[in-house]
C-alpha cells in the first residue's frame, strides 16, 4: 500500500493540478471503444488504444494485441458564416500493444477558425505525426505504471478566414501547408487494477514540445493530466468515469472535460457501449457518443462510434479494426 500511495502522490505532482494548462489538445481523439463511452477510458484502456490512453492499462487486457483505426470529427455550421470556434480534425491511429511493450503512430490533423491579432478571423491548421513507443512496469500485485516515448512531427499553418462559409474556411486552411519541425515529448501513467474496479492516471505531454508557424506563429503541446474510475460489477458490464485535472485553452475556448460511459458485452460476438461528456468551462454543452463492436472472427471485432453535440454542432465518427490474441 506505502507504493501505492508514492507512485500516486509522484503523479499528483507531475500533473501540476494547481495550475492552469494552456492546451492545444484534448483527449478525445482517437480509440474506437473510448470515444463511443465518450471518452471515459482512462481506467478502462486494455485493448492496443491503451498505448494513447493509459499505456499501463496494456498489463490488464490480453497479451498482444492491433488497431487501425479512422475518424473525422467537426464543431460549427459549416454553412454558416465565419466565426471563431468551427473546427474540423481528422485522425489516424495504428497500434500494437504487449504486455511488456506497445508501439503506436497517432496521424491528426485540425483545422480551426481563430482570431488573429488584429482581431480578424485567421484558419489555423495544427498537424502531427507521432511515432512511438509505449514500455510497462509493474511495481505490486495489480499495480502497473507504463511510460509513452514519442517523436512528434509537427506542421503550422495559418491564414486568413476570408471565405464565405465555415465550411469553405476550413477547407483552405486545410489545404495550407505550413511549416513543419519536429521534437521529442513523452506521457507517463498509472493503473491500479484491483478486479472489481480500476483506477488509472495519465499525464500527457510532459515536455510540453513546441512547433514553430510561419510569420512566428507556434504551437504548443501542453502537459495535460486526467483521471479515471472504472466499476466492473458484472460479468461483460464495465461503468468508467473521466475527470480532466487541468484546462486546455483551445481556439474554439476554454476546455476541462468530465466523461461518463458504459460499456456491455451482450454475447460473444456483440458490445453496445455509450457515454456523456460536459465541460467544465466555457460553454457547458453537452455531447454524447453511441459506440458497437461486431466480432468479424474470433479475436478480431469491428469497432465503430458516432459523437453527437447538438449546442455547438458537434458531431464525428470513427472506424477500427481491433484483434487481440
Amino acid at each position: 500500500m506505502r507504493q501505492i500511495w508514492v507512485v500516486l502522490c509522484g503523479f499528483l505532482v507531475a500533473s501540476g493540478l494547481s495550475g492552469r494548462a494552456d492546451a492545444q489538445t484534448t483527449f478525445e481523439v482517437v480509440g474506437a471503444r473510448a470515444l463511443g463511452m465518450a471518452g471515459a477510458f482512462v481506467a478502462v484502456a486494455d485493448d492496443p488504444s491503451a498505448v494513447f490512453w493509459n499505456p499501463a492499462g496494456l498489463a490488464s487486457g490480453q497479451p498482444a494485441g492491433v488497431t487501425i483505426e479512422w475518424g473525422r470529427f467537426q464543431r460549427g455550421n459549416r454553412k454558416g458564416a465565419p466565426t471563431v470556434g468551427p473546427w474540423q480534425r481528422s485522425t489516424k491511429f495504428v497500434s500494437l500493444g504487449t504486455w511488456p511493450i506497445g508501439l503506436s503512430y497517432v496521424g491528426l490533423d485540425e483545422t480551426v477558425i481563430a482570431a488573429g491579432p488584429a482581431g480578424d478571423l485567421v484558419a489555423q491548421r495544427f498537424s502531427t505525426k507521432q511515432y512511438a513507443a509505449s514500455i510497462l512496469q509493474t511495481v505490486t500485485d495489480g499495480l502497473v505504471v507504463g511510460t509513452t516515448l514519442k517523436y512528434v512531427r509537427g506542421r503550422v499553418a495559418t491564414g486568413p478566414a476570408t471565405e464565405a462559409t465555415v465550411g469553405d474556411a476550413l477547407q483552405a486552411g486545410a489545404d495550407r501547408d505550413g511549416v513543419g519541425s519536429g521534437a521529442f515529448d513523452l506521457d507517463a501513467a498509472v493503473m491500479f487494477d484491483a478486479r472489481v474496479f480500476r483506477l488509472g492516471w495519465i499525464v500527457k505531454n510532459l515536455r510540453s514540445p513546441e512547433f514553430d508557424g510561419p510569420a512566428g506563429t507556434a504551437m504548443t503541446l501542453k502537459r495535460r493530466s486526467r483521471v479515471g474510475l472504472a466499476v466492473l460489477p458484472a460479468a461483460g458490464l464495465t461503468l468508467a468515469i473521466d475527470l480532466d485535472l487541468d484546462t486546455a485553452d483551445l481556439a474554439s475556448g476554454p476546455s476541462r472535460m468530465v466523461a461518463m460511459g458504459g460499456e456491455h458485452l451482450l454475447s460473444p460476438r456483440f458490445a453496445l457501449r455509450g457515454g456523456v461528456r460536459w465541460n467544465l468551462e466555457g460553454v457547458r454543452a453537452l455531447v454524447g457518443s453511441v459506440g458497437a463492436s461486431l466480432a468479424v472472427k474470433p479475436g478480431a471485432w469491428l469497432d465503430g462510434h458516432l459523437t453527437h453535440g447538438r449546442a455547438r454542432g458537434e458531431r464525428g465518427f470513427g472506424l477500427a479494426l481491433r484483434a487481440g490474441w
